[in-house]
């Protein structure tokens, strides 16, 4: 079989479809491999931060406060080790070809504006206490999605931010940051 794409004014042989011609593409490795080493680096760094815990009483038994994080931490550090095994034993091409295309016509202000507005939440969560920093989150991520009806989003976010807030500080005892207005 020929790979060769034929000229337009030939005649097509009987009983064969056309096809496009094959156009052999460079696979990019490099970006999976260091998102998987990033991963790796945050589950190590969440593992070391997890003896940090403090826990005299029960060590490391399986209902201390260190568990759950430390099980998450391995099984991070676990998953992105096969995800780096996996980009250099048996790559699955097609799936890093389709994944190229689909980067190249990716627009990343969107997801650049939600990293963005995840940093400031995060930041400003002690500052402006956490009802009124989740308020201002959830309408800015409802905006940054498209949202059309931002008196809709400012109501819904002053539900949950208000909601959660005195859901967790008031019926479970949960303290979260209260910030300047002590709401």
């Amino acid at each position: 079989m020929s790979t060769e794409m034929q000229p337009a004014s030939a005649p097509e042989p009987a009983g064969s479809a056309s096809r496009a011609p094959i156009v052999e593409r460079h696979v990019p490795w490099m970006g999976p491999r260091l998102v998987g080493l990033a991963i790796l680096a945050l589950g190590i760094a969440a593992l070391a931060a997890t003896t940090t815990i403090r826990s005299a009483e029960l060590g490391w038994s399986v209902e201390g406060p260190r568990f759950a994080p430390a099980v998450a931490s391995v099984a991070t550090i676990v998953l992105s080790l096969l995800f780096l095994l996996r980009t250099v034993w048996r790559p699955d091409v097609a799936l890093a070809r389709f994944a190229a295309d689909e980067s190249e016509q990716t627009t990343w202000e969107t997801p650049g504006g939600l990293i963005a507005a995840l940093l400031g939440y995060a930041l400003l969560l002690t500052a402006f206490g956490y009802a009124l920093a989740t308020t201002v989150f959830i309408w800015l991520v409802a905006w940054l999605l498209g949202s059309t009806s931002p008196r809709r989003d400012a109501i819904v976010a002053v539900v949950l931010g208000v909601g959660v807030s005195f859901a967790f500080s008031r019926l479970l005892g949960v303290r979260l940051p209260t910030g300047p207005w002590g709401v």
